[in-house]
């Protein structure tokens, strides 16, 4: 039996059917047409990077921000507001610098995970989505679905490991290591369902020498409009336990569809990369990376990447993925987290498994994590990295609010 987490079966036969959106996004690509590929969503696209005060300033000196908001029918746009709109979705040759200061801040929220199990390290990413809480899918720690470990007997031997990369000179940086505190806060969606687990880390690393706040975190938001078809995503990540990488190039946004938790977009991913952040260009989280498309042959036997079928005694490492990619989407994320968070401030969470747990300092860091469930203006989105005043002691501790 080849020991590949159903998760891949499951979303490898959703983004299976995907294939020709490709061919339309960059269709229109080519022929300059790519803002009619998303006309449901791209006025709430553009009202959020108007929200944006560096990308409104890049598009008030272009001369098309006043267009922009006075926008009614696409079909009504100036050549001129036509050819800005194409350049800010496809993503423009000139980036600004703030692309690059702002992504090296964010990507210190992002860990490789480590667990330890008896046959070996299984490693994932995670990121900071709160003071001290971090997010991965639920496959990243829970081990069932391939007939392993369950989360509950695993959660003691996690090792969340930031700044795990390497430098210029090819050494390493000095990564930092914490363990879960999962006594505090351990909330999941099955990998069936929304896969995630949010839970806590403890507030200083394993050596004490260093807080969990001087990381920082990303603030959710649930509003839609922060992404649109063809545009391009950023994903940080640990693929195969790998240094902390970034995927700049091939990365498009394939599909979006409101009815459904997921977004499918291309990207350079493998094992490892599950629980990796997906931001757009303004840095903004819009999913919680969680699966890829396994290559098949026609037998539907699972191929490594020489090309012959894959066998367990390769390794992880050795599956061969194709281009598509799928996350769950961070409004739904936050929606299940508010639900979860009501049932268990009201004392009645139902559907709690034996494993979960909100104590009131977890309720107190989940209320920081929904803080911008509804929404929010990108400029509230910011949080400085890292957070100013570290707390003595969890007790004390006073999170910072959107203005």
């Amino acid at each position: 039996m080849q020991t590949i987490p159903e998760i891949y079966t499951n979303a490898s036969a959703r983004l299976f059917h995907k294939h020709p959106l490709v061919v339309e996004v960059y269709e229109k690509i080519k022929n300059h047409d790519l803002r009619f590929l998303d006309e449901d969503n791209i006025k709430r696209r553009i009202e959020r990077l108007l929200g944006n005060p560096l990308v409104e300033k890049i598009l008030a000196d272009k001369g098309v921000a006043d267009e922009f908001r006075s926008l009614v029918n696409l079909n009504n746009l100036s050549e001129k507001g036509h050819s800005e709109l194409e350049r800010v979705i496809s993503g423009a040759d000139f980036i600004p610098i703030w692309f690059l200061s702002r992504g090296c801040e964010l990507r210190r929220t992002v860990a490789r995970i480590s667990v330890r199990l008896s046959s070996g390290n299984s490693y994932g990413t995670g990121f900071l989505i709160g003071p001290g809480v971090l997010i991965t899918n639920f496959h990243v720690l829970d081990f069932t679905d391939i007939q392993g470990e369950s989360i509950d007997k695993v959660l003691a031997k996690v090792t969340v490991e930031f700044d795990y990369e390497e430098k210029f000179d090819g050494s390493m940086q000095n990564s930092v290591s914490f363990a879960l505190d999962y006594e505090s806060l351990l909330l999941t969606s099955r990998w069936d369902d929304l896969d995630y687990v949010v839970v806590a880390l403890k507030r200083h690393s394993k050596d004490e020498a260093i807080a969990i706040d001087a990381f920082g975190y990303n603030r959710l938001a649930g509003d839609l409009g922060k992404i649109a078809k063809g545009e391009p995503v950023y994903i940080i990540q640990h693929p195969n336990g790998q240094p902390k990488q970034l995927v700049l190039q091939n990365n498009r946004l394939i599909d979006r569809d409101d009815h459904l938790p997921y977004l499918t977009y291309e990207a350079d991913t493998n094992f490892g990369t599950s629980g990796a952040p997906v931001y757009n260009a303004q840095w903004e989280v819009i999913a919680l990376h969680h699966s890829a498309e396994v290559a098949r042959d026609h037998k539907g036997n699972v191929l490594a990447k020489n090309g012959s079928v894959w066998q367990p005694y390769m390794g992880s490492a050795m599956v061969k993925f194709l281009n598509l990619n799928e996350g769950v989407r961070v409004s739904r994320i936050l929606a299940d987290l508010n639900q979860k968070y009501l049932s268990v401030k009201n004392g009645y969470h139902e559907e709690q498994k034996s494993f979960e747990f909100c104590s009131s300092y977890g309720l107190q860091l989940l209320e920081v994590v929904l803080q911008t469930k509804a929404g929010a203006k990108p400029v509230d989105l910011i949080v400085p990295v890292p957070i100013e005043n570290p707390p003595e002691h969890k007790k004390s501790y006073k999170f910072p609010k959107p203005d």
